[in-house]
């Protein structure tokens, strides 16, 4: 197995989750000195870490679990680990939030995140925090959205207009919350195990979404989670535990979203040929198909499917979402009339419609994930002006697996 040490170097780089991933299977283990590793001095070595969590200096990073969290033998998971370390987690409210469209940008920011994190049993700082807010009379801000998307159809521009508001706390794409909506899929498909509670699981996600969405700033009154495309495949469980707030669904005609979600460096679909969701994995039993035997365009487009068709499934069968085109988000006014009030930001409008108009403007003509581009900078574009290359194999696999979904969608 690799060790922690490795995770901290990985972590450095920017990649919470997959040092996640890699260690979930193992507790934290002794680590060299910051000398040995050449960090820099911890300023916060000398506070207690329970202390910093429960006063909000240091936030959740990441999480890590064993092969038997989540066994049916226990009465709560167990042997589940938090990654917590110091960074800003209103920077997209702060700062241009087209920069941060995701939760690792911002921690990417944070030298504290790249050296000294945390690691601390979750159940134990779950029962703190929880002790603390009743002691102090913390009331954290209700999640008051959800956005879900197949990748690449707009949900960004939401997430990025709702981070404009003083009063909302937006968390995109955190990833503890996305590796704790998969970690039964994870467990089986890693270490063969159908012994993974869902009633365990599910008070993991809750207990990470509260941790995620937590603040102590009483001026904020809102908050939404965007969630990553993989999260889609978990919507039922996520709406199981927030039953009231109102969701979002994002989606973009099949051929251009296929096209998008097979270019390098953006193809992460294809890992799914080895890490399938339980319901992947069933949609391809049914089917008669061998994930590994598929072409990367029919394999992502049946991945895309099994998204499109459970987030379908839950706004047949819910009255609390929304289905949003990416046709629709570019039409003037459309996120400020439709969308925004949809999710609970009508008086914030109201008290100033021309600013909320130019805010949003602003986010339909900034281009988020701006990583690479050099000194990070704000990049301008214009969805009219989009060039996407859709090649036959796109369109056979995008026709054969999504095209008739999509089509049955647009006459709901």
């Amino acid at each position: 197995m690799p060790s922690t040490q490795r995770s901290r170097f990985l972590l450095a780089a920017g990649f919470l989750a997959a040092a996640a991933a890699e260690v979930s299977d193992e507790p934290p283990i002794d680590i060299p000195s910051d000398t040995e590793l050449q960090f820099s001095a911890d300023p916060y070595a000398d506070q207690d870490k329970l202390d910093m969590i429960k006063s909000g200096i240091a936030n959740l990073a990441a999480i890590r679990y064993e092969a038997s969290s989540f066994s049916s033998e226990n009465t709560g998971y167990t042997g589940v680990y938090g990654d917590f370390c110091v960074y800003d987690a209103r920077l997209n409210y702060v700062e241009d939030p087209s920069l941060y469209p995701t939760i690792d940008d911002m921690m990417l920011t944070s030298d504290h995140c790249g050296e000294h994190t945390y690691t601390l049993p979750l159940a134990e700082v779950v029962a703190a925090v929880s002790s603390h807010d009743i002691n102090v009379g913390q009331t954290n801000p209700p999640v008051d959205g959800l956005l879900f998307h197949l990748g690449h159809s707009g949900a960004g521009v939401v997430s990025n207009a709702l981070a404009t508001f003083e009063t909302t706390l937006v968390v995109p794409e955190h990833p503890a919350i996305t590796d704790a909506l998969f970690a039964c899929d994870h467990i089986h498909n890693r270490h063969e195990s159908a012994d993974c509670s869902s009633s365990l699981q599910k008070k993991l996600v809750e207990d990470v979404i509260n941790l995620a969405t937590r603040s102590s700033d009483a001026s904020i009154t809102h908050a939404y989670i965007k969630f990553n495309a993989d999260s889609t495949a978990y919507i039922s469980m996520v709406r199981d535990i927030l039953p009231h707030a109102p969701w979002t669904f994002h989606y973009r005609d099949s051929d251009t979203t296929l096209a998008k979600s097979t270019q390098a460096n953006r193809n992460s679909c294809v890992f799914k040929r080895r890490q399938p969701s339980s319901f992947l994995a069933q949609k391809a039993i049914l089917l008669g198909i061998d994930l590994d035997g598929m072409s990367q365009e029919d394999l992502c487009a049946l991945y895309l499917s099994t998204l499109f068709e459970v987030a379908i499934n839950e706004y047949e069968n819910s009255e609390t979402g929304m289905l949003v085109s990416y046709a629709q988000l570019v039409e003037a006014g459309y996120i400020t009339d439709v969308v925004l009030p949809f999710l609970g930001l009508q008086a914030e409008i109201d008290a100033d419609p021309a600013m909320v108009s130019a805010n949003v403007e602003t986010t339909l003509t900034t281009k988020s994930n701006t990583r690479g581009v050099p000194g990070n900078k704000v990049q301008h574009w214009n969805a009219n002006d989009e060039v996407i290359h859709i090649s036959d194999k796109v369109r056979a696999a995008s026709a054969l697996f999504l095209g008739n979904a999509m089509e049955a969608s647009e006459r709901m």
